[in-house]
């Protein structure tokens, strides 16, 4: 499952309920959070926009072009996540949206004491392994594409927006759980963006950095637990503690990850691409790779080639 196959299906605003047509806003206000679908039905350019708090953007169609400040533009598509700090200026462009086809997307504001009640609450009742503490990024943008992340998003939507009762509690828990998972995610972010520097001081960016530099060989959970001196039981639930995701899974998105940046190379073949990324049966790659991006190699290819 890829992460646009849990895109949920939210109605568009019907064109007699716009109150504009560039970010138009529905909001649902929970007790503790607000929760927003913005649509923009008008090719448009230069829209600035900004948020008093922390705010959780996913997009749920159509395209944004996202200018940050010193930060190169890049494209924000259905799937997407970011984190938005307070104040952060962007200046975004739409450039394809239309009646026919419209952007819209989900906003979560989160009060910043909520962010610091769930650390706490983290570092009080399940500390961290290593020396570190749990600690949310706020003051960088951070943009994922995580299917987790998505998954928690849309089920506030659901929440926020569904008629049942409880509404409060339900999203109080899902919001606690969705900023486990962004601090799991900010942590692997940071530790794979200073890998070489962390090698030696940190056991998981040591482990992060071994299994880039051997991802073409056998690695198994038994080598990377001796190499930090941890039994295999304590090392992979520190590891999934740290980052959301178990070492095999892991390993498994490196290796798709560098199947598709040499995938882009048409020089290489499908099966040279297939043990150049670590796996050893061509069929397993085909499968894994459909399962996780929802096509074959030689799709992707193609797609590539077009793009």
């Amino acid at each position: 499952m890829t992460v646009t196959d849990l895109l949920p299906r939210i109605p568009l605003t019907k064109a007699q309920d716009l109150a504009t047509l560039i970010d138009h806003r529905r909001v649902q206000t929970l007790e503790k959070y607000e929760l927003s679908i913005l649509e923009t039905h008008l090719q448009s350019a230069q829209v600035e926009q900004s948020y008093s708090d922390l705010v959780l953007t996913n997009m749920l169609r159509g395209k944004k072009v996202m200018h940050l400040f010193n930060q190169e533009e890049f494209n924000y598509l259905p799937g997407n996540t970011m984190v938005v700090p307070p104040n952060l200026k962007m200046v975004i462009d739409f450039p394809e949206a239309s009646d026919e086809n419209p952007t819209q997307c989900v906003a979560l504001a989160i009060d910043r004491l909520q962010i610091i009640d769930t650390v706490n609450y983290l570092n009080e009742h399940y500390p961290k392994t290593e020396d570190e503490k749990w600690a949310f990024g706020f003051n960088q943008h951070y943009f994922y594409n995580d299917e987790e992340v998505t998954a928690l998003i849309y089920k506030l939507v659901r929440i926020g927006f569904g008629g049942g009762q409880n509404k409060d509690i339900l999203a109080d828990f899902t919001v606690k759980e969705l900023l486990l998972r962004i601090m799991q995610v900010q942590s692997l972010h940071e530790k794979e963006s200073n890998v070489a520097v962390l090698a030696t001081s940190n056991r998981f960016a040591h482990i992060l950095h071994y299994i880039k530099e051997n991802i073409a060989e056998k690695i198994s959970v038994d080598d990377l637990s001796a190499k930090v001196y941890m039994s295999k039981p304590n090392f992979y639930r520190a590891f999934k503690q740290e980052f959301g995701l178990s070492p095999i899974d892991y390993i498994i998105k490196e290796r798709m990850r560098l199947a598709k940046k040499c995938l882009k190379n048409p020089a290489l073949s499908i099966t040279e691409i297939c043990f150049k990324a670590g796996f050893n049966n061509l069929n397993y790659f085909t499968r894994m790779f459909r399962q996780m991006e929802g096509m074959t190699p030689t799709d992707y290819r193609v797609l590539c080639a077009v793009n």
